[in-house]
């Protein structure tokens, strides 16, 4: 887990452990599963990857935690899909997280897509990551 995060466009302290294996969070399908069987969920976000078809976590927005969604590789569009789906369709209001190979060039498009969390890629500087988010002004896209 880095010490660092970008949350709501301020390097801040990371604050969402995202480890499969002991952490805050579980994948999808097993959130769904600890959810069905009684327990506790509230406090658990949810580890999304792009290839995860996600309508059946819907009904249950206003108990997740937060979603970290993971992008394995900069090319990888399809959790800016996942977002815009969670934030404007769903109206998620909670913390959208993206972790993995997360670059600066892709920041503003991320959070224009719902994403307001990120865990950079090691070799990024977060402070100058910062700038991306007025790279510009005027979009040509509707938002």
């Amino acid at each position: 887990m880095p010490k660092q995060m970008i949350l709501d466009k301020e390097v801040v302290p990371a604050s969402f452990n995202i480890d499969p294996n002991g952490g805050s969070a579980l994948p999808l399908e097993e959130w769904l599963n600890a959810k069905a069987n009684g327990k506790t969920v509230s406090n658990l976000g949810v580890l999304l990857e792009g290839d995860v078809p996600i309508d059946a976590l819907q009904p249950f927005l206003d108990e997740v935690a937060f979603v970290a969604l993971h992008l394995p590789k900069f090319t990888d569009g399809r959790i800016y899909s996942h977002a815009r789906r969670l934030r404007t369709l769903w109206k998620y209001e909670g913390v959208i997280l993206v972790h993995g190979d997360v670059l600066r060039d892709q920041l503003l498009y991320m959070s224009r897509s719902g994403i307001n969390a990120f865990y950079m890629r090691e070799d990024q500087d977060l402070d100058a990551c910062l700038t991306a988010f007025e790279l510009y002004t005027e979009h040509y896209q509707y938002n």
